[in-house]
Order: structure tokens, then sequence, then C-alpha cells
């Protein structure tokens, strides 16, 4: 159910979550759904969507920005996040969409892609992977989460000061100290216990392992990754190596976030595959 919709915004109420979208007034060709990364937002993608000069939409996952869990008490799921986009795009009569996840998007993007694979034109990864296979590594990781989002709750500053120094993103503020900036304000105006909540649903310890599903995806799939981001450039090799349609690149000058560290060439990365498509309409 629509509740609120003002030209390129709109809340969904879904049964276990309110999903808040922004979309471009003009979907006349099939558009790129945007999802951000941990503690990022819709707002993450604006200048990459500038940019690209493409059709496109951006969402806010559960806990981030203006989309919160309905009940913070109960129980949710990937697939709880994945049935309730798709109802939203229903509800905007999008039937096909290119997704872009970052980081957390990306593992999102991919489990909605393998719930819903017809909905999808073509499938972008930016950092991610799919999952973790052995159960100790999950239990491990979900313990480590755990905990992160108790620290959360304690203390939000002091929270994303902390995760700012991470190796991750070592390369950002000197990079693109502009959109670190933004980064920076998004985190912190965050709702604490949302944002908690947030973790402990995402965790990559309760993210199901999807390597097999991966491997039956028939659509175009994209992995971006940075060069100083060696961890990830794994992840993404295990993926490359997993389903004949994927293609991996590996974007010099940036680390985790590609998009934020050097958005030129991440645009260049992708603008072929959307011509294409122009091309044909």
């Amino acid at each position: 159910m629509v509740y609120q919709r003002n030209g390129i915004l709109m809340f969904y109420k879904g049964d276990k979550s309110k999903l808040f979208i922004t979309k471009d007034r003009e979907l006349n060709k099939t558009p790129i759904l945007f999802i951000h990364g941990f503690m990022g937002s819709s707002k993450s993608w604006k200048s990459i969507r500038n940019e690209l000069d493409y059709p496109s939409l951006a969402i806010d996952i559960p806990g981030h920005g203006k989309s919160v869990f309905n009940d913070l008490n109960k129980d949710f799921y990937f697939k709880d996040f994945a049935n309730e986009l798709y109802l939203s795009l229903l509800d905007l009569d999008i039937k096909k969409i290119h997704i872009c996840g970052y980081s957390l998007g990306a593992r999102l993007a991919l489990a909605f892609s393998a719930i819903y694979p017809k909905m999808i034109s073509t499938l972008i990864l930016e950092s991610g992977t799919v999952g973790l296979s052995e159960i100790e590594e999950k239990e491990d990781r979900k313990s480590t989460d755990l905990n992160k989002s108790i620290r959360i709750k304690e203390n939000l500053n002091e929270f994303v000061s902390d995760w700012e120094k991470l190796d991750l993103f070592t390369y950002q503020l000197q990079r693109n100290k502009e959109e670190y900036a933004k980064q920076k304000e998004i985190r912190l105006n965050h709702d604490k216990n949302q944002l908690s909540k947030s973790l402990d649903v995402f965790s990559l310890g309760n993210m199901p392992y999807l390597l097999n599903s991966y491997t039956k995806l028939l659509f175009p799939i994209i992995i971006v990754n940075g060069k100083d981001d060696r961890k990830f450039i794994k992840e993404g090799r295990i993926m490359l190596n997993a389903n004949h349609k994927s293609k991996q690149y590996i974007i010099d000058d940036a680390g985790h976030n590609v998009h934020l560290e050097n958005p030129s060439l991440f645009i260049e990365t992708l603008s072929p595959y959307f011509k294409e498509e122009e091309s044909l309409t």
C-alpha cells in the first residue's frame, strides 16, 4: 500500500517495513534500482544517478534514512526485504529493472535477484559476496555484528567515528572529500535503534549462502571491485568463475566504495551497458 506519493518520492507500507523510494519522474526505459551500503541511504547514489543520466530509482534499506522496520521486536529476513521491495515495484508498475547494489546493498540485490530473477535485466554487484558457507563463520559474524549493534544504540557518533577508521575506507577522504562529507552526514542522521536493528537483520551471518543460486542466474552480471580492496576482488573472482554471464571490472584508485572513490570510472564502466539498451529502444 502506498500512502504517500509526491512526484518523485514515495513510501510503500508493507507488513514488516515501510520503504522509502526516490525515483526519476520519467521511467521511459528499464530503470536502474540503486541500493546503498550499511549506514548509507538513497542519497548516497544522488551524484551517480545525476551523472549517469539514465532512468533510475534508489531506496533506503529498512533501518536506514526514511525506511523503517514496523516492529523492532519482530523477526525480519533477507526474503522479507526482497518480497516487500518486489511489491513496491509492482505498485509503481515496474516489471523489469537493472539492479545495482553496493556492499550490503550488493548482498540484498543478489538475494532479490535470486528470488525474483524474471524482474532482472542486469545485476550490478559493487563489492559484493555470495555469503558465508560455514556455520561457524556465520555464527562468528553474527556475534561480531551483535556487538556492533549494541554499540550503535549506546553511542552512534562514537560508532561512526570508529567505522570510518576501518581499512576499507582508508583513502575515501582524500579521493573524494565532498562525497565523504556527505556520507558522514548521512551516517550520523540515522535513527540509532532502527540502524541497530538493520545490522542485526542484515548481518552477513544471516545472509543465505547464495553460490548455488548465483550459478543459475541467466542475465548479465557486472562485478565491480576497487583495486585496493583485495578481499573483495577475491569474492568477485569466486562469482566470476561461478557464472559465465559474469564480468569483473577492477577499478584503479578505488577501495571498497568504488562509486565514491572513483565515480567517473565507475560511471564509465557501467555506461556502455545502458547505451546499448538505448540503441535498442
